[in-house]
């Protein structure tokens, strides 16, 4: 899959590889094995206390089996107030599912089923005559009139959650990472039968109770437990003889952060200030918009229209909104910050529709051939984004003739793609986007992180040296032993110019995600994809956008080769550089990965009040 957002190690390849979008941790999704889907106290056998009346309530651990036979790890939670009313939330991060809320739900007796719409899937199954498993069918809610599809099944097991035990023990710190502080904490319990469990929050990632498996203990007070996020992580921790303290290590990626959390008395969800985002009820109507796809798929979205009352009946300019690199939602989530969703409610609140979309495998834009996800390049995601403006054109309220594309980050790459696949295309705006070839735009970027992160001039040119080559043979289609080798003669050199102690299992690791990130076909297309042609092509007015402390696409390589390249065509194109902004138009120090969590603003307002006047002035919108 395209890097998913969801992140611990987030910097971990950003010195090695470089990183287009998000920050981004594994390539592929995690599949929990059967001695992964339950906790120690399923594991020994205990059984867990729960409602006789009401079986399924309680919190479930478990696997799901999915067409393709991978079986992503599931944390089901549900729940009935005193009104009798039921809620049930999934989580799936394989599915780009965190807490989704589930509908139609029927409980009777030992059976429950419910549906996760976002996906079109039903599932349906029975709880244990113990009350400590639920097991069933999942079948899908939109086959239609064709074939249906062969029935999966699902495999849960009852976990107790450390805040339902007795005297939970939180502790909280922060995991050092590549010169990131990520705070976190964790809160372990035991069950009434002594057996450990446990649970992971980060609220910079937007983590929240989200439950460590297969506890162990050892001599010593050592504990050991799984985090089943996608790419795998674990904690290997002691607790003082007090339990004030929580000493270790965090594992992931083969690498060993070191933890020493302190104990944390009166500890609660602490919720990242992010005083942007949209609060309902919304001044303007919002339409959840289903787009077909001609390979069988469909791109699940939100339509926002302007008020009727202040702009209008209609129909109305829109801008459909394209997400940088990685798997991501409609909201373009990531830390907390949600800058899709602010960015349509600022454009709407000022007389301009906007379509924002699910990637393709994330929410409501399911695939059931994940090959479509895991193989799948830009030129591929340029036709999703396609699908939507066809679909959406044929909408009583949206203007076919004033329909434009607003693209960040490898979205700003996607849109000049799409231009060329459709007339339709009245307008663009690049936040971030590529205006030169993917490999050195990537060069750069690693060169720029490095700067920030104090590694000498000396160093980073012999790195950079290297890096060009293997991404040159990458490009070229090199993906053999020769590539290999000098991929191992880069990694080399980063632990010689590191203080870091790594053992050889440690570098065998993170050679081998190296190999998943660099080695995939996403990753050739971008490497070999020379931005100019299309940008040439682009006959629709154009908006490019940069910060000037945008370290991931940087401003003087990128935005001047993007104006160059348009104005040397004839082209109509516009360009603003926003002092002392980063890579998501926040104000910043410095650029690097570290502020993004930090800063409280999702986008500042001069940014989208300049993509709103340039819109409004040059398709007449009202307002």
């Amino acid at each position: 899959m395209r890097a998913r957002q969801w992140s611990i190690w987030a910097a971990c390849f950003m010195t090695c590889m470089g990183s287009l979008g998000t920050t981004s941790l594994s390539q592929e999704p995690a599949m929990a094995t059967p001695d992964q889907a339950s906790n120690e106290a399923a594991a020994a056998d205990e059984v867990l206390a729960y409602d006789k009346e009401h079986p399924a309530v309680g919190t479930w651990l478990g696997t799901a089996t999915s067409r393709d036979g991978a079986t992503p790890f599931v944390i089901l939670r549900v729940s009935q107030d005193e009104k009798n009313d039921w809620t049930v939330k999934i989580t799936a991060l394989a599915a780009g599912m965190m807490g989704t809320a589930c509908s139609d739900i029927e409980s009777d007796g030992d059976s429950f089923a419910f549906s996760v719409a976002p996906l079109s899937l039903r599932l349906a199954g029975t709880v244990s005559a113990d009350g400590q498993s639920f097991t069933g069918q999942i079948t899908r809610t939109d086959d239609g009139d064709g074939e249906p599809t062969p029935p999966q099944s699902f495999d849960l097991h009852r976990t107790l959650m450390p805040n339902d035990a007795p005297e939970p023990l939180a502790f909280s710190g922060d995991l050092q990472a590549m010169g990131m502080e990520i705070p976190m904490t964790i809160v372990l319990a035991r069950t009434p039968g002594g057996n450990w469990v446990g649970h992971l929050d980060i609220p910079m990632q937007q983590l929240r109770e989200f439950p460590f498996t297969n506890f162990k203990t050892a001599d010593g007070g050592k504990i050991t437990a799984d985090l089943p996020v996608p790419g795998g992580a674990a904690i290997s921790v002691t607790l003082d003889e007090l339990e004030q303290r929580l000493s270790g290590f965090f594992l992931q990626a083969g690498m060993e952060m070191e933890m020493d959390f302190a104990r944390d008395m009166n500890y609660s969800y602490r919720e990242l200030a992010r005083p942007q985002t949209p609060v309902r009820p919304l001044p303007y109507e919002e339409i959840e918009v289903t787009a077909p796809h001609p390979l069988g798929f469909s791109l699940g979205g939100t339509l926002t229209v302007p008020n009727n009352q202040e702009f209008g009946e209609g129909p109305f300019p829109v801008a459909v909104l394209i997400t940088g690199s990685g798997a991501q939602d409609r909201n373009e989530s990531l830390l907390g910050h949600q800058p899709f969703y602010v960015l349509s409610d600022y454009l709407t609140r000022h007389g301009i529709a906007v379509m924002r979309y699910d990637d393709r495998g994330v929410g409501a834009s399911s695939v059931e051939d994940m090959s479509l996800v895991l193989e799948g390049t830009s030129e591929d995601f340029a036709t999703d984004a396609l699908a939507v403006v066809n679909h959406i054109k044929t909408m009583d309220v949206i203007d076919p003739e004033r329909i434009g594309l607003v693209g960040h980050s490898e979205g700003g790459m996607i849109a000049p793609l799409v231009g060329q696949m459709t007339d339709d295309i009245a307008f663009m705006v690049f936040m971030a986007g590529p205006g030169v070839l993917g490999r050195d735009l990537l060069v750069k970027q690693t060169e720029l992180f490095m700067e920030v992160a104090g590694v000498d001039a000396a160093s980073i040119k012999e790195q950079s040296a290297i890096r060009r080559k293997l991404y040159e043979m990458v490009a070229d289609g090199e993906t053999g032993e020769p590539a290999e080798q000098v991929l191992y003669e880069l990694f080399a050199l980063q632990e010689d110019d590191s203080e870091a102690q790594v053992t050889q299992e440690q570098l065998d690791a993170a050679l081998d995600q190296a190999r998943q990130t660099l080695f995939n076909k996403w990753m050739t297309y971008f490497l070999a994809y020379d931005p100019a042609p299309a940008l040439a092509a682009t006959t629709c007015p154009v908006l490019a956008l940069n910060g000037t402390l945008d370290l991931q696409v940087w401003h003087e390589q990128n935005l001047d080769a993007i104006e160059r390249t348009i104005k040397d065509a004839g082209g109509d194109i516009t360009i603003i550089r926003y002092d002392g902004m980063n890579h998501l138009f926040q104000k910043c120090k410095t650029g690097a990965f570290a502020e993004y969590i930090t800063i409280e603003t999702t986008i500042e307002e001069q940014v989208m009040a300049d993509m709103a006047e340039w819109i409004k002035t040059k398709m007449g919108a009202p307002g």
